[in-house]
């Protein structure tokens, strides 16, 4: 080998090698690079951590001594009512100097009222609209010691156009009060004297086996001092007795008030505002039946077909000695001008006396109606009643039978025969002798119409065995 390749040959191999450390030394610089990174970031950290640490605690000891002291305590509530009021309202009441708003049922105040007089024509409450300063608003709303009033001085008997007045609002507050102009009217008042009732409250409080009756009243008339067209209007004075959770025997001063015949409380003034009563409390109670009874007279060519209750019995309570011999209670059903099947709802029951409740007060009735028709029927053999002398009677002439005329559905009246109706006179008490006497006519259908078409009276002849 020449001496010129050996020295190419060596100069190779240095320069592979130079390379290699030069890759090594790199890599070594780059490792510690990113150790000393590591270091650095974990340092950081470790910082963070140590100084969020301390504050939490700097913190938990601040809050601990404020809490500690009641004026601390104070103070801290204030900072927070004064950051939340201003998180709400204090951006509006700084930024908008003039701003409107409404208050809902102001209550209007009478002034000046003759108490001769009775005022209508005044709404209980108003509504009121205020433009102006968003600040003078607040203090108004948080304040309340505004008013809305009426001064009716110096009126007399009649009738007015007033307009209502306010008061206690800051004057650079425009103040709107609707409604505002009101046409009014006063009236004379006389005092009329009613009969006073009572009614139970609360007797959804009162246990269901309890029943409670009024053994006494202190008073059983009241007057009350109203206006013509007012008095009118009362359908009953009552005094209201709260019955809840009685078990026993109590007395109790009971609030008068009148009412009109819809049951709604009347605003009036009466004599007495309460009334002393004691009461009694029972848990005796009875099962009876429910009797329907017609009132007014159904139109002509019309008749009941068919009556339904919801219910045909109903529990009462009372005193045992007062309610035991009651064998049914009574539910008036008015037919008049009844030409249609029809449902009655939330009729009431009668409350006999001794009754303190019902299990309930009202039923449903059911009514069918239809058209009816009328047949005659001759030949009814008059029966004689209360012959307890065993006596001969004997009819004059053709005396001994009757005519009607029967009224009723056709299907009911085309299945009629004269067995259905019974003609009668009754005979009690009666001499010897010739005698005119009643007859009476009847059917075993209570629902039919009949009429007598023959002589009300007839000729007898009455003689012993």
């Amino acid at each position: 080998m020449s001496p010129r390749h050996h020295n190419d040959k060596k100069e190779i191999q240095d320069s592979t090698t130079d390379f290699f450390l030069k890759v090594i030394k790199k890599e070594k610089e780059k490792q510690t690079k990113e150790n000393t990174i590591k270091e650095s970031t974990f340092s950081k950290q470790s910082k963070t951590i140590d100084t969020v640490g301390r504050f939490y605690n700097y913190i938990n000891q601040t809050v601990d001594k404020i809490l500690s002291s009641k004026a601390s305590v104070m103070i801290l509530a204030l900072i927070m009512a004064s950051i939340l009021f201003y998180s709400v309202v204090g951006k509006d009441i700084l930024t908008s100097p003039t701003s409107g708003q409404t208050i809902d049922n102001v209550s209007v105040s009478i002034e000046n009222l003759d108490p001769t007089l009775e005022l209508s024509g005044v709404p209980d409450n108003v509504t009121v609209g205020l433009i102006g300063s968003s600040l003078d608003i607040y203090r108004i709303n948080f304040s309340k010691d505004y008013e809305v009033y009426l001064d009716l001085s110096d009126k007399t008997e009649g009738e007015y156009t007033v307009q209502l007045n306010s008061r206690n609002f800051p004057d650079s507050l425009r103040v709107m009060i609707v409604p505002n102009t009101l046409k009014i009217k006063l009236m004379k008042k006389k005092t009329v004297e009613f009969d006073l009732g009572y009614r139970f409250i609360n007797e959804d409080k009162l246990d269901s086996k309890y029943s409670v009756s009024v053994d006494e009243m202190e008073f059983s008339t009241v007057n009350v001092y109203a206006s013509p067209e007012t008095i009118n209007k009362i359908a009953k004075v009552e005094a209201c007795i709260d019955v809840s959770n009685q078990t026993q025997a109590f007395e109790q001063n009971a609030v008068i008030k009148a009412f009109d015949s819809n049951g709604n409380e009347m605003n009036v003034e009466i004599s007495s505002h309460k009334v002393h009563v004691i009461c009694n409390v029972a848990s005796y109670s009875k099962t009876v039946n429910i009797q329907t009874h017609f009132t007014g007279d159904m139109p002509a060519g019309y008749q009941i077909s068919k009556c339904t209750l919801s219910q045909n019995q109903v529990t009462i309570y009372g005193r045992e000695e007062l309610i035991k011999d009651i064998q049914e209670v009574i539910v008036d059903v008015d037919v008049s001008d009844m030409k249609s099947n029809v449902t009655l709802n939330n009729i009431a029951l009668k409350k006999e006396a001794g009754i303190n409740k019902f299990s309930t007060d009202s039923i449903d009735v059911n009514i069918e109606v239809d058209k009816v028709i009328s047949k005659r029927i001759d030949k009814i053999p008059i029966k004689v009643l209360n012959n307890s002398e065993k006596y001969k009677v004997s009819f004059a002439g053709e005396g001994g039978y009757a005519e009607v005329l029967v009224t009723g559905t056709e299907a009911k009246i085309n299945n009629l025969t004269a067995d259905n109706i019974q003609a009668s006179i009754d005979i009690d008490r009666l001499k010897v002798g010739t005698r005119s006497v009643n007859v009476k006519v009847a059917s075993d259908d209570e629902t039919l119409k009949v009429e007598l078409l023959s002589s009300s009276k007839v000729t007898i002849n009455i003689e012993r065995n």
